[in-house]
């Protein structure tokens, strides 16, 4: 059988009802030479047995199971060893999406020549639909403005990336395969997303923009995205390493030094923060303070400090600005 023009990576965890609006979303899509991986990450609540379900009704899905709970990096990362389509595109287990997304997507990929098409960011927040405003960039400087977007958190205009998100892309896969990208393990780094979506980009020739939103992103106080783990110091100290080391090896750390430090300035303040937020020992502040000011990136960092964009309370600029001071010494 020839390849399908698109796969749909999907890691199945505690999706609950949600898995079902998913997979509707999917299954029907207009674009029918499609096809659909779902990797079983040892759920607990039932949602595999409804995947299987629907795994019987549709020959385009594939069951991936995995013996261990892998979390969403490495769960991805078997999609990709058994992804077929031209492009790859990654769906969260309790999103949903416009019916055309895919056959609008792969048809502008195509027409573009395009590695990577990325659509307008959407993410639905207490019932409430929000679409990310992207501003009008030329088609040869967008690559450029979403790596700068993408290294800075937002660069100074917005307090995150507007491109921090990989459900709204479809992916060249001979692109992913030829330069052997993967996801990192989100047992231990965060945040996966930005730094696949980074690398991608760097290696890719061309990316382009399609302004209509097509996904939309749940936001979730129950989801991995806003767990204490996920934006802790841990794995966000090991994600701007791993950041820090990609655009060494790749030669291009001084072209966007100055973004990267905006970003880790970023993470480590929230990543403090969040230590005092949630109640935890000053034992434990040192820690992570410690830890984060022995990262060679951190000094150099925090000497460019600028506060970002977002409104806070004076008492809360305070802090961060005496956070930013300890970390230049």
């Amino acid at each position: 059988m020839k390849n399908p023009q698109v796969s749909i990576i999907i890691p199945v965890y505690n999706a609950g009802g949600r898995l079902v609006e998913c997979l509707n979303t999917l299954v029907q899509q207009t674009l029918r030479d499609i096809e659909f991986i779902l990797v079983i990450d040892c759920p607990t609540d039932g949602s595999d047995k409804i995947a299987q379900a629907y795994a019987q009704q549709d020959d385009r899905i594939t069951l991936v199971y995995n013996t261990e709970n892998l979390h969403i990096g490495k769960s991805r990362n078997r999609g990709l060893e058994v992804a077929r389509g031209e492009y790859i595109g990654f769906s969260d287990h309790d999103d949903y999406r416009e019916l055309d997304m895919y056959e609008q997507m792969y048809d502008y990929a195509q027409n573009k020549h395009a590695d990577i098409v990325i659509s307008r960011p959407a993410v639905k927040r207490e019932g409430c639909i929000e679409l990310w405003h992207v501003p009008d960039i030329e088609v040869s400087q967008f690559k450029e403005y979403a790596l700068m977007d993408l290294m800075g958190r937002g660069n100074g205009e917005r307090d995150v990336s507007v491109f921090c998100n990989i459900h709204n892309v479809i992916y060249r896969r001979d692109l992913i395969m030829s330069n052997h990208i993967q996801f990192v393990d989100t047992r231990f780094i965060a945040p996966e997303d930005v730094l696949f979506n980074i690398e991608t980009i760097l290696c890719a020739d061309t990316v382009v923009y399609l302004n209509r939103p097509f996904y939309y992103h749940l936001m979730l106080e129950s989801s991995e995205g806003h767990s204490s783990s996920y934006s802790g110091w841990e794995k966000r100290g090991e994600g701007m390493n791993y950041l820090y080391q990609l655009l060494r090896q790749k030669h291009v750390f001084e072209l966007y030094a100055s973004s990267f430090y905006n970003q880790v300035t970023k993470q480590f303040l929230n990543s403090l923060l969040g230590v005092l937020y949630q109640g935890q020992s000053m034992k434990n502040f040192w820690k992570a303070y410690r830890i984060l000011k022995s990262y060679s990136f951190t000094k150099p960092a925090f000497k460019q400090y600028k506060p970002d964009v977002t409104p806070r309370s004076w008492l809360k600029n305070k802090v961060r600005a005496l956070f930013a001071l300890l970390l230049t010494h």
